[in-house]
């Protein structure tokens, strides 16, 4: 073969000794049984002669981009490891993920990821429910682009089939149950207005849990952006009067961690005198002192929904995993709404 010339998939099928299908396959990640060593003969033989599939005509014959879209509100924590899951499991279908920042939800901005979606014609998208606006999306899926939206409450049937939410009112109201279970006379939810919906479903869990309990304790909401993490603890301590401790539940685990320096500034123990619960186990939640009650993201198992229910909306063919799951959890849907459950992990802010 000359050496100006791309090798073809027929030269590798030659190389390795097997057939072109059984080429096309392996490159192509195809869910084919095939014995390991064939598959690592075609991998040696395509090292061995460069070879690069022509990805675009490939991709024009079937009609498919396999490009997909994941919009989210920023790239830290939650977000960040999101993102990473989320690029595993579609990885493991064949497909790429391009991932992209709300920066704030600046309408320049979104208005470019918009253009630059239609543009590479991604074969799905999967956006947070905060990340993009509501017009913008049914853009896409007025395009015929499959749509998952993950902790976006309230979206329309017409624009979602499927929102896989985690259940953060559920969690909202456990947490209470454990402040008023482990002595606390007084709690307070530390909100952040920027959250939204996930900051709304916050506050309906923590006055569900309130009522569940049957008694009146003192109680408040009280927002970080308003206040600032001072004001929100000279506010609960005005609120609470004598009663002690004070449960504090945070918006998340960085609220939790800011409230918990100025409470060793001041002197007041935790959680002797007040109690934290944050949210995302972040890791400093662990490695803090004391260390920080908090509710574990199911990252593997959203990210995992979200990825069966794309790719059975694309039309990909799932394996017997995949299958499963979407059997286990798709009856469980409320509307077009899946919730997930929250797994808390109690520390030494609340005394455990």
């Amino acid at each position: 073969m000359s050496k100006s010339k791309q090798p073809t998939i027929i030269d590798v099928a030659s190389v390795a000794g097997v057939s072109i299908a059984t080429v096309s396959n392996v490159i192509n990640r195809r869910k084919v049984p095939m014995a390991p060593e064939t598959i690592r003969k075609v991998e040696e033989a395509v090292a061995m002669l460069g070879y690069r599939r022509n990805v675009m005509a490939t991709n024009l014959s079937r009609r498919r981009s396999y490009e997909l879209g994941l919009i989210i509100p920023h790239f830290g924590g939650y977000y960040g490891r999101f993102a990473e899951r989320l690029e595993q499991r579609v990885h493991h279908f064949g497909y790429h993920l391009s991932v992209f920042s709300a920066a704030g939800m600046d309408p320049e901005i979104e208005q470019r990821h918009l253009e630059h979606l239609l543009q590479r014609r991604v074969d799905g998208l999967v956006s947070h429910g905060l990340a993009m606006s509501m017009q913008s999306t049914q853009q896409l899926v007025g395009e015929g682009t499959p749509l998952v939206i993950f902790n976006g409450w309230g979206w329309p049937g017409e624009i979602v089939k499927l929102a896989v939410n985690l259940d953060f009112a559920k969690a909202s109201s456990e947490a209470v149950r454990h402040f008023l279970e482990n002595g606390c006379r007084s709690v307070v939810y530390a909100g952040r207005r920027l959250g939204m919906g996930a900051n709304e479903q916050r506050i309906q869990g923590f006055i569900a849990g309130l009522g569940d309990q049957g008694q009146s304790t003192v109680h408040a909401l009280l927002d970080a952006g308003e206040l600032g993490v001072v004001g929100i603890l000279n506010e609960a301590l005005r609120l609470s009067g004598d009663l002690r401790p004070i449960g504090i539940y945070t918006f998340n685990d960085a609220l939790a961690l800011e409230l918990l320096a100025v409470c060793h500034e001041r002197g007041i123990r935790v959680p002797e005198e007040v109690q934290l619960i944050g949210m995302d186990n972040e890791f400093y939640s662990k490695a803090s002192f004391p260390s920080i009650t908090s509710f574990e993201m199911p990252v593997d198992l959203q990210t995992s929904l979200v990825a069966a229910f794309l790719m059975r909306e694309i039309g990909e063919e799932l394996d017997e995993e995949n299958t499963l799951l979407l059997e286990e959890y798709l009856p469980r849907l409320a509307g077009h709404e899946l919730f997930i459950d929250l797994e808390m992990i109690a520390r030494k802010s609340t005394g455990n």
